[in-house]
């Protein structure tokens, strides 16, 4: 007797085929695929501990977030019309507790499970934190206990080093210098630690903030100021190899116009190639694209307005035969873990800049949410299709409502009319994590209430209440300007003084 039968739904395979069973079902046992077909014949040849009717439901995949931040869910819309990054990042670095990383986790994976993520990957800070290993460790804690397979990414940031960076022991602030090798020490801690954790529920990757750290880290650099590599480049890029290679674990950073043609030119230690998996690739010229093509460098993009300003070429990408992943880059300032809306956004945004409303068909979408995003980080072995051996990260969404009916073109229907909440029951390793949009794993309510009681606390320690005021001109103006009074540069420099922060 098998564990699980799945019958009357329409499955989406997502296998090499792309097969759409009419009226399909999908046997489980011992947390995988054990068969996929049609109802009648596995109902034939199976009997099963537990059989789940899918009528009117779609079966397919579970979503893989490539690229999404650990700590985030608790700072949803704050400083989102401020200076949001220095303010966050000094947030991280100086005035969340080592509990804060577990109920952060409880909730970004409970959130990342309703939208039917199955995997995610986690960075953890705005920039990766990894000065102690506790903060990943609670972080994928909280994912094992939910039920959410993630990858943990934890690394250095960017120069000058050395950093300051704040624990909270017994309610006091310890703050203290941490040079550019503790933190890869740190690093190093975590993916020992937690690579192919929890029955490889958990996976960790080594993550610097960007792959040259020499350039603007968040936006494309212009041509004219791209000098070459300068000796922490370099240093950096031959420890990342060094890591990567001593766990056998793979490499993910952020990267933008300009990078890519500098890090080439590290022949020996380049960060890019097939175990390479680069966030953003926003503003990259046509050579830097073709240099990802060539080397196998994995890419994953989020949509957003960013896009607008300087777009990541996803379509000559692909044409070129790269992997290219879509990500929600969630869920802090303003973006949430739904890929169907990440899905339409990113259709939006490349169709609108190419002037075409025929790029990226619903087909290829899909693909960039499953199969495409498990190339991505390494796991196509296993995750990202409805096949035999597979591990059984299934979900099921209801398409018995208004606005997914009539209940054909099941893929455009999904990619088009779907939302996160539409997704009904999650199957993660073959265990049933999800039913009904009832949560197994965890009591959602205390998951809230937690994760509300530690937010307000964390937001009254960093003295956020300023960032989350509406401006001067937020209501019943056509344009938002900043209060200058919300920002104070000084207000995120920090001096030590015999180990206290002052």
């Amino acid at each position: 007797m098998i564990d699980l039968l799945l019958i009357h739904g329409t499955v989406i395979t997502m296998d090499k085929d792309r097969r759409i069973l009419q009226d399909g079902a999908v046997a489980i046992n011992g947390g995988r695929i054990l068969d996929v077909d049609i109802t009648e014949v596995l109902l034939e040849k199976y009997e099963a501990k537990k059989v789940m009717d899918c009528s009117h439901h779609c079966i397919l995949p579970g979503f893989i977030d490539a690229h999404g931040h650990g700590g985030h869910s608790m700072f949803k819309t704050i400083a989102m019309e401020d200076f949001w990054m220095p303010i966050i990042t000094n947030t991280y670095k100086h005035f969340v507790t080592d509990e804060f990383w577990y109920y952060e986790g409880k909730l970004s994976s409970l959130e990342r499970l309703k939208a039917g993520i199955t995997t995610g990957v986690s960075v953890l800070g705005s920039m990766p934190r990894s000065d102690e290993p506790i903060f990943a460790l609670n972080h994928a804690k909280a994912y094992a206990e939910v039920g959410v397979r993630e990858v943990v990414c934890t690394g250095p940031c960017n120069p000058p080093w050395p950093h300051l960076f704040s624990r909270w022991v017994d309610g006091k602030q310890i703050t203290r210098e941490v040079t550019y090798d503790q933190v890869l020490h740190g690093a190093e801690s975590v993916i020992e630690a937690l690579n192919h954790a929890n029955d490889d529920h958990t996976r960790a990757f080594i993550t610097p903030f960007v792959i040259v750290t020499s350039v603007d880290p968040s936006n494309p650099t212009s041509p004219a100021k791209l000098y070459g590599l300068n000796d922490h480049d370099l240093y950096q890029a031959k420890k990342i190899r060094q890591i990567a290679k001593k766990y056998n674990t793979r490499i993910h950073s952020d990267a933008f116009g300009g990078m890519i043609h500098l890090a080439i030119q590290d022949k020996e230690n380049a960060l890019l190639g097939p175990d390479v998996h680069l966030q953003h690739c926003r503003g990259i010229s046509f050579d830097e694209a073709r240099i990802l093509a060539e080397t196998g460098t994995n890419v994953s993009a989020s949509p957003g307005f960013t896009q607008v300003q300087a777009r990541t070429p996803i379509t000559e990408l692909i044409e070129m035969g790269a992997t290219v992943a879509i990500s929600t880059d969630g869920t802090s300032p303003s973006t949430s873990f739904d890929m169907f809306q990440a899905m339409r956004k990113t259709q939006f945004i490349h169709q609108s800049a190419l002037r075409d409303e025929y790029y990226l068909p619903p087909g290829k979408l899909l693909e960039m949410v499953t199969i495409d995003a498990a190339k991505c980080i390494g796991w196509d072995d296993e995750l990202g299709s409805l096949e035999i051996g597979k591990k059984a990260d299934v979900i099921t969404v209801n398409l018995h409502q208004p606005h997914l009916t009539p209940e054909f073109m099941h893929v455009h229907r999904l990619v088009y009319q779907a939302v996160a909440s539409d997704v009904d029951n999650v199957i993660v390793n073959g265990k049933i994590v999800m039913e009904g949009r009832n949560v197994r794993t965890v009591d959602e309510h205390m998951v809230l209430d937690e994760a509300n009681e530690e937010a307000y606390a964390t937001v009254k320690r960093a003295g956020l209440e300023k960032h989350m005021q509406p401006s001067k001109s937020f209501w019943g103006q056509a344009r938002e300007y900043i209060d200058e009074k919300r920002y104070n540069e000084d207000d995120y420099k920090f001096t030590v003084t015999k180990g206290e922060h002052k």
